[in-house]
């Protein structure tokens, strides 16, 4: 009589790896210590890509013209930041690090924490291929849950382009959106009352002649 297995082999089920989160606190003392940049959602960490030159180039642009115009019109009560900045989305338990960051008067810091601010103002962030769609989309649907949030400013490399996102009524949750191309153009900041120019976001990235 043949052997038969009356117990038909079961393939074993795979089960996922407990999958570990982090609280806001403990990722905070992480980030001091890490070497590279990493955003915190909602207790998971996303690694941060490095930026292309142009990207450090037209950031650094920015920060300094917006520097300057608040320098020219005397305003010592807005602060601007760096990328090195995080910001933090309560609603949505998140911390981002924006491109740069304004605040107007005191800035509110996250229990003390000066890498930390809650109320910025205005927000820039300079679009790349792989996180273009994100800043356009959930990461300013994240943003305006700030109640101080009133302007998002959105800095093409591949062209002279600019858009400017305004909050015209914070009651109706209105919001402006003014395009503008070319290194001729004028950018207006209505947020924190100054202008820049696009030849100096994009200065050393394009030159006159070669823009049509």
């Amino acid at each position: 009589m043949d052997n038969i297995d009356v117990f038909p082999s079961i393939e074993p089920i795979e089960t996922p790896p407990f999958e570990r989160t982090m609280s806001f606190e403990d990722y905070l003392k992480a980030e001091e210590k890490a070497t590279e940049k990493h955003e915190f959602h909602n207790g998971h960490l996303h690694t941060m890509p490095g930026g292309t030159d142009a990207h450090n180039e037209i950031s650094g642009n920015v920060i300094t013209a917006v520097n300057n115009a608040l320098f020219v019109k005397e305003d010592d009560a807005t602060h601007v930041y760096t990328s090195d900045m995080k910001v933090q989305i309560i609603t949505e338990n998140k911390a981002v690090y924006p491109d740069g960051t304004v605040v107007q008067g005191a800035p509110i810091y996250y229990l003390g924490r000066r890498s930390v601010v809650m109320n910025p103002v205005l927000i820039v962030e300079v679009l790349s291929d792989s996180t273009a769609n994100y800043d356009k989309g959930d990461k300013f649907d994240d943003y305006r849950t700030l109640e101080s949030f009133r302007e998002y400013v959105l800095v093409s490399q591949d062209k002279p382009k600019v858009e400017v996102y305004f909050l015209q009524n914070p009651e109706e949750k209105l919001w402006k959106i003014t395009t503008y191309e070319g290194l001729d153009a004028v950018v207006d900041l209505h947020s924190i009352g100054c202008q820049i120019t696009m030849k100096q976001i994009y200065h050393r990235i394009f030159k006159v002649e070669t823009v049509k």
